[in-house]
């Protein structure tokens, strides 16, 4: 409905990592930046992004997967952190193209580093990101600590990247055996309140948006303001306010129908 009544093509603010989405904030470009080059000439072994629910980690996983696609930095992304450690070292023989490996963890560890060994001769720098990896037992931080262990003279042969909540700050600096090993460390801040306009201007653009103001100066103030710049709080806000927009045959969105949409939804 709202996509006819606004002259749009397809949904403008789905909370889903579509890289076609992804807004190039300075705070954004400077994390994606820096991560990329982490993974790809640091190449240190350990990377951590952190930032509070919502304001765009998975977005900047995503972006990196994108980034690096047709390179020799193969990414693989674990959905799933609340593993043992034999599992994780399973996952990661699984995801790095062992088709066949050993059950054991004695046997498993020395033939999972000469696979990864192998794979690095070759030219392939295997990347696993962990999202949520505020939830991961501290057994399993323990064996990705271990992962970094598999190395040749000048690089690790498997780069790993953390994203997690906050909190994950606070365990990885609590563990100085994995904290000494953390090559780059970036907190994802939510959108400065001068940048929501343009976040919800781009993403309409990408949804079809050809000329037409749909939300006004003071909409857009309300919806910063009402969110704190947490972009996955401004999609669903924006969403309902151009629904009930549509609904009532507005030319344009307001502050006020934004004020009376956040306040429903309280």
């Amino acid at each position: 409905m709202i996509e006819e009544y606004w002259g749009l093509q397809r949904k403008p603010f789905a909370n889903s990592p579509d890289p076609a989405f992804v807004f190039h904030s300075p705070a954004f470009d400077e994390g994606f930046a820096r991560l990329v080059y982490d993974v790809t000439e640091i190449r240190g072994g350990l990377s951590l992004v952190t930032g509070e629910i919502g304001c765009g980690k998975t977005m900047l996983a995503h972006a990196l997967v994108a980034r690096l696609a047709g390179t020799p930095h193969e990414v693989s992304v674990l959905a799933t952190p609340k593993l043992t450690p034999v599992q994780l070292l399973q996952a990661v023989a699984m995801l790095t193209g062992m088709t066949q490996y050993p059950r054991a963890k004695h046997h498993l560890v020395p033939a999972l580093g000469a696979h990864l060994a192998a794979l690095h001769a070759a030219g392939r720098r295997p990347v696993l990101l962990v999202d949520e990896a505020q939830l991961v037992p501290a057994s399993l931080l323990e064996e990705i600590r271990l992962l970094t262990n598999y190395e040749g003279i000048a690089d690790k042969h498997v780069h790993v990247v953390l994203l997690g909540q906050p909190e994950l700050r606070d365990r990885i600096a609590r563990s100085p055996q994995i904290d000494q090993r953390i090559s780059l460390r970036y907190h994802v801040d939510p959108l400065e309140s001068d940048d929501v306009p343009a976040y919800v201007t781009h993403r309409l653009k990408v949804a079809g948006m050809n000329g037409r103001r749909i939300f006004g100066d003071d909409a857009l103030g309300t919806l910063a303001e009402r969110t704190g710049g947490v972009p996955r709080m401004i999609n669903p806000l924006a969403t309902q306010a151009m629904f009930v927009g549509a609904r009532r045959k507005l030319e344009q969105i307001d502050g006020t129908l934004v004020t009376d949409v956040a306040e429903d939804a309280a």
